[in-house]
């Protein structure tokens, strides 16, 4: 219900200066319901009212609430039933669509929950792929997805709730999982896939976009989307015009876990682009310590190694924290002029490793 002085969390967040936490409600080594920090609404109000209490300023207070199988708040717990998002594809009914956005939005809302890693954009490929077995996609038009999606971020928006569309490129051809290896989807990958986030972009819905872990040759022949300054940067941000945040899917991941040591992953990914990264401390690659192995990283990188030899680049890190700014500032409704930012410019060295650290301490509970 609340958060010890003496707890890890409470340590990270003074310390590291969190952005955020993601909440869980199982724990995969232990499995079963309420092992991890979900057990009823009144508990979780308390449990967030508590690590909001502990940071100066206001925690993205993160969940993957998509409906049906990639549902964090169950009825076990008291909350409502969602449906999947494939069903709400499928019912293919604006009022409907409303009044799920409506549920899980109002859901969010009562507790403290402000950031949603929803909506899924990729399109639906059938059950012979991933995304689709499991009903995360909406549908294989284009077209209906991002109706729909646009109906759900609309409402979250009202709430002041920030939405992440997810997984771009576009991952939903893949017929692997990312949590267990790498997958390619280089054969199977069309335009199409693009075409949600492309136009979401444009008439300005998507808060937060979710960047993915599968390979795709047509885009970069050595590197994973996560990793890859192609994608990202001159894709995303360059060809598409994206201005919002861009987060990765869980580094855990054995996509990337199983190739990238912590310290090389956590340099590619700030030159390709990312601005926040999502450690669920869920998956064995980041619990090596009691301290967890990606801040032990996180140190080696910005406080051992001279920065040069990690290659960062000074200006995507300065770009990231004005976004996250921006981000973060939007959530209690204060609009971006009333932002009062300075970047650090600086070329010191010691002033890039210490304002680093405000992007990378992420989303531990």
């Amino acid at each position: 219900n609340s958060i010890s002085n003496r707890s890890s969390i409470y340590r990270y967040i003074k310390k590291y200066n969190l952005s955020g936490v993601i909440l869980y409600d199982e724990d995969l080594k232990k499995t079963g319901l309420g092992t991890r920090n979900i057990e009823s609404p009144s508990q979780l109000k308390k449990l967030i009212s508590s690590l909001q209490s502990i940071s100066k300023t206001p925690l993205f207070i993160s969940i993957d609430q998509e409906g049906g199988h990639v549902n964090r708040l169950k009825t076990n717990y008291g909350f409502p039933e969602f449906p999947s998002w494939k069903h709400i594809g499928l019912l293919d009914n604006d009022l409907i669509t409303e009044e799920f956005a409506i549920s899980i939005s109002n859901t969010l809302n009562e507790v403290g929950i402000n950031l949603n890693f929803a909506p899924v954009l990729d399109l639906d490929y059938g059950d012979e792929t991933y995304i689709g077995k499991l009903e995360r996609a909406n549908s294989g038009d284009p077209k209906k997805v991002i109706k729909h999606s646009r109906k759900f971020i609309k409402i979250l928006r009202d709430n002041k709730i920030v939405s992440c569309g997810k997984h771009f490129p576009g991952q939903g051809s893949g017929k692997g999982d990312t949590h267990n290896g790498f997958i390619d989807i280089s054969k199977t990958w069309s335009v199409a896939d693009m075409l949600p986030f492309a136009e979401m972009i444009e008439s300005n819905h998507l808060d937060m976009i979710m960047i993915s872990h599968v390979h795709n040759n047509m885009f970069d022949s050595k590197y994973p989307s996560s990793l890859s300054k192609e994608i990202i940067t001159n894709c995303l941000r360059n060809d598409l015009n994206f201005k919002g945040v861009i987060i990765c899917d869980d580094p855990s991941m054995k996509a990337i876990s199983n190739h990238y040591e912590l310290e090389e992953m956590f340099a590619l990914m700030i030159n390709a682009g990312i601005d926040l990264f999502c450690l669920g401390n869920n998956l064995d690659y980041d619990i090596t310590t009691e301290l967890g192995g990606a801040f032990l990283a996180i140190s080696y990188i910005f406080f051992l190694f001279p920065v040069r030899k990690c290659q960062l680049d000074e200006f995507s890190v300065n770009s990231s924290l004005y976004r996250l700014k921006v981000e973060g500032l939007s959530i209690q409704g204060v609009t971006v002029k009333e932002i009062k930012f300075t970047l650090v410019l600086s070329k010191n060295s010691f002033s890039i490793k210490r304002i680093l650290v405000v992007i990378f301490g992420h989303m531990f509970v």
